[in-house]
């Protein structure tokens, strides 16, 4: 099974992950794009992406932890799945954007406020579009603002 957290930065993907996470999963986690200044980025990703993908060749199922707003990003995943022939869920955190900010401000290493909101307006209109995307499962995971 191939899982895929979208949602803004501090949606709650990582602590959804953190309560849901069995041994053995592999985690593709783009945290150190955030926390990483003079990360080279594409590298980072494509490296993680590969070792993700190796793990779901070898029947290891893989938990992918990133934002997931732009439509090319899932569309990686449900490529391999379906070259693999197995199991896709998307999990959409559907979190108000007062939220979204409030998160950063508790964070050692925030996201910039102009990428939270960015990430929340894709969201917006993604959250839609997943719907038109052969996933197997979705879920939407709505918050309040008092979550």
């Amino acid at each position: 099974m191939i899982t895929v957290l979208m949602g803004a930065p501090g949606a709650g993907k990582s602590t959804w992950l953190t309560n849901h996470y069995e041994h053995g999963t592999h985690v593709f986690n783009t945290e150190a794009v955030r926390t990483n200044k003079g990360l080279d980025i594409a590298g980072f990703m494509r490296y993680e992406r590969i070792k993700a993908i190796k793990a779901a060749e070898l029947g290891v199922d893989v938990i992918c932890d990133g934002t997931h707003t732009i439509p090319g990003h899932r569309a990686i995943w449900l490529q391999v799945a379906k070259q693999l022939d197995i199991e896709t869920k998307i999990i959409a955190f559907d979190t108000p954007l007062l939220t979204l900010l409030q998160v950063q401000r508790q964070r050692e290493h925030p996201a910039p406020d102009k990428v939270v909101i960015d990430h929340y307006r894709r969201f917006q209109m993604q959250k839609h579009v997943i719907n038109r995307e052969p996933w197997g499962f979705i879920e939407l995971i709505t918050r309040d603002i008092n979550d």
